[in-house]
Order: C-alpha cells, then structure tokens, then sequence
C-alpha cells in the first residue's frame, strides 16, 4: 500500500457554468477531500492511516465494555453479528440500539487509541499540505486560512466555549454571500470533516440569526433561558453523515423583527387590541412564557366572542386550536395548513416560540423570486432574438464549439453561449454597439449567477439591487436590439 491518497476524478455538472479551458485538469481526490466532499473510512485505508482488519472500539459510557467493529477491505465497518456499515454513525447506533451517535467521534482504533474523527482530521491536513507544496499559492493561502480557522473554531467547541455568530458571519468566513448548493455543501462538508455543526442550522434560519459551532455528540454552554430539553436535542439531533442543504425552511421565513409581539393569558381585550392596532397585527400569540403557547387571540376571535356574549371575558376570545412547526420544517410540508389556517406558529432550536408566518409571507417570498425570474426569462428572449438575427447559426455554433461549450440549437441557448458570443471579437465587431463589451461581458455574467441562485430556489436568491439590475440590462439591450 502506498502513502499517497488513490487519486479518482469527479466532474461537477452545474446548472449554468462557466466555460471550462480545454487546459483544465480534473480535479482529484485530493481537490475533492477540500472541495465538497466528506472523508470517508476508504480515504483513511488510502491512506495509512487505518488498515483494513483493525478493531474499533465504542464504549458506550464508563465502566460499560466496549462495542467492537471490524475495518472491512471496501471500508465497511462490520460488526460481529455480520452485519456491515458504510458509516461509523450506522454501526454505532445499531449497537448502541439509540437514534444517532456520532460515530466518528465516539469509535477508536483499538481500546485507547485515536477515533476515527482524529484520524479524518490528520488526514484533512495531511492532503492541506501536499496541495500547499503543490498547488497555487494564492489558492493554497486562502486554504490555509480556512483550515487554520476551523482548528480554532473546533479547539473553542473542545473547551465547551462555542463560536457564536450570524449566519452571515459564518457564510463570510468561507466569502460567500448566500447558501446556494455549492457553497452550502461546501461549508456542511468542512464543518463535518472537522467533527463540527451549527446549532441551530445554519441552513435552516434567517441570515441574521446567531449560530453556534458545536462538535457533533457535545453539548455547548447553557444559558440561562434554555430548557433542558434543548440541550438534549445538540447533543441528539444531528448527524454528520447525514445532514445537507435542505430546501426552504419556515425558519428562513419567520419575519425580521425585534421580538415577537404577544399578550399573557391574563391580558385584557384592550391590552390586545392596542397591542394590534400599533402594530397593524392580524392576530397575536397568547404565551405565558416563551415556550408555552396558550392559543391565539385576533379580531375574529375578539368579534366572535363579544357577539356570543357581551360579557365575555379575554379568555373566552383565546383560540386554542394552532399549529406549531418546528424551524427546520420545510415550507412545502407547512403549506396545507397555511391554507387552511391562514398563519402558523415557528418554534426555535431552543423550542421557543418565535414568530408567526402567515400565508401573505408565504405569497411574498415567492414573489420576490418570481419576479428576477420573470425579468431573466425575458433578457433570455432577447438575446436568443437578438444573434438569430445577426448571426447565422453555423457561425454561433462554431464560437461556442471552439470556447469549449456544447451547442444544440439558438432556441437551446443558456446564458453561458451568449456571454460566449458576445465575448467574441468578430461578432462584437460586427454588432457594432457603442458599449464596452467587457463591462457588459462582465454582467452578463453576474446574471448567470442570479440564474442559478433562482433556479435553484435558492433561500437566499434575491439580493438587494438584483430587480434593479436586471430590469436595467433588459432596458439596455432591448434599446440596442431595436430593428
């Protein structure tokens, strides 16, 4: 066996991609480890760090004797009643008969060995540094700095001291701006490879929201307002095999505000109605501590009570009958009940209630991506009408063909031909626009990235100045595209 890492090749498919040089070597193994994809027990075989037939240990907790698993050659974990796992969270939860373990964290090579965690780490930076030596070196500082910030982020989560932070913040230490699929699979992946997670989950909640970076299987501090429960739940409630980018959730859509206006069960009918009107609020929540939900009170409920009884009291206008999701629920899993009801209620992490979504948020949000991609559909249009009628189709072809991009027909062409297209010397040349064709080359490609974003439903596809950019290119070139 060999000390270096096998090297395999992975080819990403994007949505919409930039033109790839025919110079452009695929990336390895190695590339991959760093780049998106999670170490597996194969890599740590590849690499002399584990060998195939070595015995795990897993000690449940003190004074237990340990569970015991066995490295296959295809890098299975197998224990001894036969059965075999392609993940050390498997086979640790399938002996320790619980619902998750982290397995990376808690199986040793041999009784007081290193775990499987500290090895993936060893090998983490061991593949840092052969690609340091070798690669760019802008590419290998920047890489540097990311790896040198999560040695520090995990020491802080080793010492129960958690990192807390936005998710804007966290998104930044990896210079993103959004969660698309690469850079959230990007930052999961690196948080995993380190042993680590965010509680709550940083996919799962607004971007200004605070986060904490934890180790998978440790709890973090408690703080004074915290229930029990919840600190049960980081310890329990993630798994680092399995946890990805998820889609929409009612977290990312829970309304920016200060706080959550509510009313105590004791309230009076005027202390709700003036807490309504200053707010312009439909209805309200009716807790009697941040984690108790006693129903809700609005105008309907209000109405409907004094008509029944002129005499009623607040609590008769308390309607009981609500629906609390969790933040991490899909939007799609809500949306009956949204119908339905009109609002529902989001707890958070800590199972506090924290805000209240009602079906207009809902109409809101797919209106602010509805609209880029309305707008994009029609500089879509227009660029197709726009090279019909300058170019003949052989000769497109031939430009996207020699920058390396595959050509079907005009009526196929994605937002990539036509950057291509409008790249080209000739045929800018022949266009004869009195614009700087790098300027505009130069949007054309920051629309492609908004593109992808709203494709892709993107929670965070919208930025701010994505409207007005658009709607100003479409301007542009519909007064350039005139007969």
């Amino acid at each position: 066996m060999t000390s270096q890492i096998r090297d395999t090749t992975l080819v990403d498919h994007d949505l919409e991609c930039k033109p790839m040089s025919s110079n452009s070597p695929p990336r390895t193994r190695r590339e991959v480890l760093l780049h998106g994809r999670r170490v597996r027990i194969s890599d740590l075989i590849g690499a002399d760090l584990l060998e195939p037939g070595a015995v795990l240990f897993y000690r449940q907790y003190n004074g237990a004797n340990p569970h015991e698993a066995t490295v296959t050659e295809k890098g299975r974990l197998r224990l001894p009643d036969g059965r075999e796992f392609s993940s050390p969270s498997g086979a640790a939860v399938a002996v320790a008969e619980v619902t998750a373990v982290a397995g990376w964290e808690v199986w040793r090579v041999g009784p007081d060995g290193p775990t499987l965690g500290q090895l993936r780490l060893q090998l983490v930076k061991k593949v840092a540094a052969e690609m340091g030596a070798n690669g760019p070196e802008s590419k290998a500082e920047s890489m540097g700095r990311r790896l040198a910030l999560l040695d520090e982020i995990r020491q802080a989560a080793e010492a129960n001291d958690p990192r807390s932070m936005t998710v804007r913040q966290l998104l930044g230490l990896w210079g993103v701006e959004d969660r698309d699929g690469d850079s959230g699979n990007q930052i999961i992946t690196d948080l995993a490879n380190y042993g680590l997670t965010t509680v709550p989950d940083f996919n799962a909640v607004d971007l200004d929201q605070a986060v904490r970076v934890i180790r998978f299987g440790m709890t973090s501090k408690a703080r004074a307002d915290q229930p029990a429960d919840a600190i049960e739940e980081e310890a329990t409630g993630v798994d680092e095999e399995t946890s990805t980018t998820i889609g929409l959730t009612l977290g990312n859509l829970v309304p920016k505000q200060p706080r959550l206006v509510s009313v105590a069960p004791t309230a009076t009918f005027d202390e709700a109605i003036t807490a309504m009107e200053l707010d312009d609020y439909s209805q309200l929540p009716v807790l009697a501590n941040p984690h108790k939900l006693h129903g809700v009170v609005s105008w309907k409920t209000i109405t409907k009570a004094r008509a029944q009884n002129p005499d009623a009291s607040f609590s008769d206008a308390i309607d009981t009958d609500v629906h609390v999701f969790d933040y991490d629920r899909r939007l799609v899993d809500a949306l009956n009940i949204l119908l339905e009801y009109e609002f529902i209620f989001v707890r958070s992490h800590e199972r506090k209630i924290v805000g209240i979504i009602t079906a207009a948020d809902v109409v809101k949000t797919y209106h602010e991506t509805a609209t880029p991609f309305i707008l994009i559909g029609e500089i879509d249009r227009e660029l197709r009408q726009l090279l019909r009628e300058a170019f003949e189709e052989a000769r497109i072809r031939d430009v996207c063909v020699r920058a390396g991009l595959t050509f079907d027909a005009i009526d196929k062409m994605s937002i990539s031909h036509y950057n291509v297209v409008l790249g080209n010397d000739d045929c800018w040349t022949e266009l004869g626009w009195r614009l700087e064709r790098k300027r505009l080359v130069r949007r054309l490609d920051e629309i492609r990235e908004v593109r992808n974003r709203v494709m892709h439903f993107n929670k965070d596809a919208v930025r701010a100045g994505d409207v007005d950019m658009l709607q100003n290119f479409l301007k542009t070139i519909r007064r350039y595209n005139q007969p």
